[in-house]
């Protein structure tokens, strides 16, 4: 049996996908995330063959969720869902070692596909992604051409939890670590994203889909 996990803050997507994945004989769901430090949690008791991984989730964003994944549990397979192919993600995704990116825009048969491409070691993109991945290796873009992709995992977990927003006070107390060092890493963003404001740096958040509006 493949152990799967299902991580997306929406219950009805999580429901539906997990109707549609326990059609497959050999797919067991083994449990549910709404935000990304859940999908830690889970994949921590669980220790699933393959986490399906929203990346816009709430207190955790996908990709440090992913970022997280790949450096404690190596082996467990990520696939990311997306509700657009933002070349910025789609660059970090890999960078990060995603075994998969789907568009939620495409076939639901393409979440079994990918599945069982990245248990038998391969991958899968959905073909919108792949074309962008393909066109990128065509004409090949200056490193950083979204600041995004200069971001650290740190600041990108700053930057998603500001945009929800909390204070530096808050971040500091959910990240464990002190408040400077919060406000250190803001100021570093701020200047990597070319922005002055902290409502600069909402916007940029709901433009690249780290969160929801």
């Amino acid at each position: 049996m493949i152990s799967i996990v299902i991580a997306d803050d929406h219950g009805i997507v999580r429901e539906g996908l997990r109707r549609l994945l326990e059609t497959e004989p050999d797919f067991k769901v083994a449990g549910e995330a709404a935000d990304g430090r859940e999908v830690l949690e889970r994949v921590e008791s669980l220790a699933p063959d393959v986490v399906v991984l929203d990346i816009t989730m709430p207190r955790l964003g996908g990709l440090e969720t992913l970022e997280r994944l790949r450096a404690e549990h190596p082996k467990t397979k990520v696939i990311l869902l997306s509700v657009h192919g933002d070349p910025a993600f789609i660059q970090s995704a890999i960078a990060l070692g995603a075994d998969g990116y789907i568009l939620k825009n495409g076939r639901v048969a393409e979440i079994v596909t990918a599945i069982r491409e990245t248990i038998q070691g391969g991958s899968y993109f959905s073909p919108a992604v792949a074309r962008e991945i393909v066109e990128r290796l065509r004409s090949p873009r200056p490193d950083g051409d979204d600041p995004f992709t200069l971001l650290s995992g740190r600041e990108r977990e700053i930057l998603h939890l500001i945009a929800e927003g909390l204070s530096a006070k808050e971040v500091a107390v959910q990240l464990d670590v002190s408040t400077k060092t919060v406000e250190a890493h803001r100021t570093s963003l701020m200047r990597k994203l070319g922005v002055r404001k902290a409502t600069e740096l909402v916007r940029y958040a709901l433009r690249h889909g780290l969160i929801e509006p």
